[in-house]
């Protein structure tokens, strides 16, 4: 009898995984029911793919020389579907993760072209800090993270998206008189941050103190709109998208502060799992690619 897909899913993501039960909940399927088809496939191929004497799951020579083809194997049959069927042949979930800042401007547009591309794919974004989104990415929980600063391990492939630009704002009556001010000069006035975690807020606060500023950090906080809002009450000076909240800026209740140097540009990067067997992310980092506009507003605002 020859080995089943689901036989060879099962020996996959439970070595991949490094258990049963963390195959079973990543499969949706009973534990028993994971154990059930490995024992089948080892019957097929006539030996053990796990060391089950050892206390940590292990994989045997044979296992170990088998994984690298059941992963080739498990690629192509979702291949296989597309090219027989089309892109409505890409079902279900696909949880990904990105920051405030993608939700805020650009995330409608992406799921709409993800919807366009793939009809029968449902799009279940979580919005959170890049640091925890990219430890869910680790941990399988998500198929693919939209974020800044992602860690530089081999696990991960990093597609670049476009870039936002941020400036310092405050409330017309607060703050320096000059247009320009050395940044160093900010340090005069209470700075509102995101909370930590925050992949924004590290790569900008890192960036100032080493460029001589010393924070004075008065409020912390996860949403960008109340920080917006906090620093158009005159609590403080704080960085933001610009083309974002430029009908704020118009309207008189923000100012742009302009410092030397200035801010320079923060990258996004589309990020997902080099060894999964579905393409499904990496095509999705691509529409990710196309649809990035940091200028965009998900919702008009009065």
């Amino acid at each position: 009898m020859p080995a089943s897909l689901r036989q060879i899913e099962a020996f996959y993501w439970t070595a991949r995984l490094g258990g049963f039960t963390e195959a079973a909940r990543h499969l949706h399927l009973a534990q028993s029911t994971v154990s059930k088809r490995i024992i089948e496939l080892e019957a097929v191929i006539g030996g053990p793919l796990f060391d089950r004497a050892s206390h940590a799951l292990c994989l045997t020579r044979a296992g170990e020389a088998s994984l690298p083809l059941a992963a080739e194997m498990l690629a192509l049959e979702p291949r296989f579907r597309e090219a027989a069927g089309g892109a409505a042949t890409f079902s279900g979930p696909f949880r990904f993760g990105t920051t405030e800042l993608v939700a805020l401007t650009w995330l409608p547009k992406l799921i709409v072209a993800m919807k366009r591309d793939y009809p029968n794919v449902v799009p279940v974004p979580e919005v959170a800090a890049s640091v925890d989104l990219f430890g869910k990415l680790g941990g399988n929980e998500l198929d693919l993270v939209i974020g800044l600063d992602p860690p530089q391990t081999a696990e991960f492939s990093r597609l670049p998206l476009d870039a936002a630009q941020l400036e310092w704002v405050a409330a017309p009556g607060f703050g320096p008189a000059e247009e320009i001010i050395p940044l160093r000069e900010m340090a005069r006035y209470p700075i509102l941050t995101q909370t930590q975690g925050s992949g924004l807020q590290k790569l900008v606060l890192d960036w100032a103190v080493a460029n001589g500023l010393e924070i004075n950090r008065a409020v912390q906080c996860n949403s960008l709109n109340v920080l917006a809002g906090l620093a158009a009450a005159g609590l403080g000076v704080t960085f933001l998208t610009a083309s974002y909240f430029a009908p704020e800026i118009a309207r008189g209740h923000l100012r742009i502060i302009r410092t030397d140097p200035p801010i320079p540009p923060l990258r996004y990067y589309a990020v997902h799992r080099k060894g999964d067997v579905s393409p499904l992310a990496e095509r999705v980092a691509a529409i990710a690619q196309q649809s990035c506009d940091f200028s965009a507003r998900s919702l008009p605002r009065e």
